[in-house]
């Protein structure tokens, strides 16, 4: 295959993770609005995550089979179509029970493209890449809850920022739609080499699985409930709340653009480590201060913190075990982080709901350094 053509497939790897990220962080921006709207209690929110994620996981767990069927390209542009006819399904409807529904669609949507993109990378290009791949996410993830919070300031509701997304996602598919014949030139001998033989699930692995299980789950708790938090609990108003969000994501994009250079002069395992210390650092100045501008250092520090740990930890699985091994392994971490994000998140909504809105960041913060511990754990074992 030419090195121009790789370079070409390689652009539309991480054009179709910003397709992935664009929804993410939507509903968290938009859900302080959202639910007056719908007459809905703050938790409601978590219901949606919990018909998404389920779906996620089972679209990310049938992805082998999909590549298999029909390739990477039209999964890829089946998924962006799929993605943006729900994002303006729930602007259209314009209530919760469409909210509900074409939730069905974003969660199958997500998943599939979600881990067959991470497999193409991890075989085929360096750590760099799969840093950068899921920078290229952040950019998603940061321009949708910045347009989110763009159309609320311009008092046309929630359901604009809905439309300029889906209508974006739009774009994104028709342009995978029609490079479709470069996706058959994709490079995959390396799954084939690999074919007859089959891997084994090792216990040691549910080490890696709860890693996932946690990070996704805090990583989507900080993006969906922070508004909510620093506009009901904290006091800022909620154009300041809705762009610090936005700096959330942005500062997991930076980060992980420039943590795929420092992966070049340190090891994943060294990385991760020091993502979880930033990440604490952040979610400590969220639980102890009140002030705006401590308060937007806190996110910033977090999501630079979060940057590198999931394609760090996702890289590092190749290094930790045989390569039927650990094929099995990251298909079980992609599963399980879907899994963390749907019941942590939904826990956190609850809890808050119950309790009260100011337990979100000390919680999260015991979730990093539970993290710390098993990483360090698992390091030693692997």
């Amino acid at each position: 295959m030419k090195k121009s053509t790789v370079y070409i497939l390689l652009l539309l790897i991480y054009i179709s993770f910003i397709s992935l990220g664009l929804p993410d962080g939507l509903l968290g921006v938009g859900w302080p609005i959202m639910r007056q709207s719908f007459n809905q209690p703050l938790q409601a929110a978590g219901l949606v995550i919990l018909i998404m994620m389920p779906l996620s996981t089972l679209s990310s767990m049938n992805a082998a089979r999909l590549k298999e069927r029909f390739g990477v390209g039209p999964v890829a542009f089946a998924s962006a179509l799929l993605t943006a006819l729900s994002l303006l399904g729930i602007g259209f409807s314009a209530s919760f029970e469409g909210l509900i529904l074409f939730s069905i669609g974003l969660g199958i949507g997500q998943g599939a493209v979600d881990a067959l993109l991470n497999d193409v990378v991890a075989q085929n290009f360096s750590s760099k890449h799969m840093s950068w791949l899921h920078g290229f996410w952040g950019v998603g993830a940061t321009l949708g809850p910045g347009l989110m919070t763009f159309a609320l300031s311009l008092n046309r509701g929630w359901t604009l920022g809905y439309f300029l997304i889906g209508i974006i996602q739009l774009l994104i598919a028709v342009l995978l739609f029609f490079s479709l014949p470069l996706w058959k030139q994709l490079d995959t001998h390396k799954h084939h080499e690999h074919a007859q033989a089959k891997g084994s699930f090792k216990p040691i692995m549910i080490c890696g699985m709860a890693l996932f299980f946690l990070y996704v789950g805090i990583e989507l708790s900080v993006g969906l409930w922070s508004n909510t938090v620093l506009f009901e609990h904290k006091g800022l108003p909620l154009h300041i709340s809705g762009y610090f969000v936005s700096m959330y994501y942005l500062m997991i994009t930076v980060g992980r653009f420039i943590s795929g250079l420092v992966l070049t002069k340190f090891s994943n395992r060294v990385v991760v480590n020091a993502g979880l210390l930033i990440s604490f650092s952040g979610l400590l100045l969220l639980t102890l201060f009140s002030q705006p501008i401590i308060l937007g250092l806190g996110l910033a520090l977090t999501g630079l913190g979060f940057a590198p740990l999931y394609p760090a930890m996702m890289h590092e699985t190749a290094s930790r075990y045989s390569v039927i091994d650990s094929a099995i392994a990251v298909g079980y971490q992609v599963g399980m982080a879907y899994i963390g994000g749907t019941a942590i998140s939904s826990l956190m909504g609850v809890i808050l709901e119950q309790f009260s809105l100011a337990l979100l960041y000390p919680l999260l913060s015991i979730g990093i350094i539970s993290m710390l511990g098993l990483h360090l754990f698992y390091n030693t074992r692997t």
